[in-house]
């Protein structure tokens, strides 16, 4: 539920290992739509000299606001955001060193993040108000950013969001989950650390080059190619690789015990299924119920920030709830919508 997953994942592709096991894998599909991620036409140049890449759909107002959790970019709401874009105006966006954005010497906390963020909707004179959708650790920067402009928020949906003072939670109460989930990241970490350092040379003809760029089969010629070409710089890792380092602060950074929304539009969803750990974390698999609680009561601390908050458990999923079942975040985010215009004097 913290850094596990996508972390681990990483581990597996940057260090060469068949996750499937040893089934062959059916001929890859490629997904045309896809390229909508790799146009830069929405991205927007920031103070700095840096680019903060988003990928907008549709029109209308609120304006939703997607953010990927940890170590994911825009194109993970590639099955959702259609769907929203036929009931208003939706820009998903990218970390600094993710997608097609542009790296950062910055330590990437949510602090460094949401700046980002704020920024980038003003100089892409994107305007509220918005309605906010996090999933995992894009929780943080949906919080963080709603705690600054409480007057242009109009909504939120968090989808299995990470909560305010998780790591430290977890480290209190779940010291084996939290073990065996620092050493699944310590080994993610290296072979990123290994990438940039691989990446920064001159020969890019290698395998452990090629496993380092490597992207998901049923990316498309364009988008493989335009976000391939951006990884080929050593500080996209350096930023990708902070973002995760930072976690634990910023899961400190958002701490608020005063934060309230009133009667903010606000939907939490819940994964019914939790991470499934090898048998031989035994100690980690113990703590899974207890993880679980934790999971639900915090999912419900952030829905009662707001007098209607919600928080619902959907049936059938696990953390990528909006890659499981997205008709059911479309239908959450869409209703979310419907009670901001409600509320809307403009309306």
């Amino acid at each position: 539920m913290k850094r596990l997953g996508p972390i681990l994942i990483g581990a597996f592709v940057l260090l060469g290992t068949d996750a499937s096991g040893q089934v062959p894998s059916p001929k890859p599909v490629t997904n045309p739509a896809l390229d909508a991620y790799a146009s830069g036409v929405d991205s927007v140049r920031l103070a700095d000299g840096r680019t903060i890449h988003l990928t907008c759909m549709g029109t209308g107002s609120p304006t939703v606001i997607l953010t990927a959790g940890l170590g994911d970019w825009g194109v993970s709401w590639s099955l959702i955001q259609p769907d929203i874009a036929k009931h208003t105006r939706v820009c998903a966006w990218d970390r600094a060193g993710f997608g097609l954005s542009s790296p950062s010497e910055a330590t990437q906390t949510v602090d460094a993040t949401a700046a980002d963020l704020e920024a980038a909707l003003r100089r892409g004179r994107i305007a509220g108000p918005y309605v906010l959708v996090g999933h995992s650790m894009g929780a943080y920067e949906s919080l963080r950013f709603a705690d600054r402009h409480r007057g242009q928020v109009a909504g939120m949906v968090l989808v299995d969001p990470s909560f305010p003072g998780q790591a430290a939670q977890f480290a209190r109460e779940l010291p084996a989950f939290n073990a065996a989930g620092a050493e699944y990241e310590a080994g993610g970490l290296r072979a990123m650390r290994h990438c940039a350092d691989l990446v920064g040379g001159a020969d890019h003809s290698s395998t452990e080059v090629g496993r380092c760029v490597k992207y998901p089969a049923d990316f498309p010629p364009l988008l493989r190619a335009t976000i391939t070409q951006r990884s080929y710089d050593p500080a996209r890792f350096r930023s990708q690789v902070s973002l995760s380092e930072s976690f634990d602060r910023s899961s400190a950074i958002v701490v608020d015990p005063r934060r309230r929304y009133g009667a903010m539009p606000l939907r939490v969803l819940t994964a019914s299924d939790g991470p499934d750990l090898p048998p031989d974390l035994v100690a980690a698999r113990a703590e899974l119920p207890r993880m679980a609680a934790i999971w639900s009561e915090e999912h419900d601390r952030l829905a009662a920030l707001s007098t209607i908050g919600t928080n619902r458990i959907v049936e059938g999923t696990s953390h990528y709830i909006h890659r499981i079942k997205p008709e059911r975040v479309v239908a959450e985010v869409d209703a979310v919508i419907d009670a901001a215009r409600a509320k809307s004097p403009r309306k």
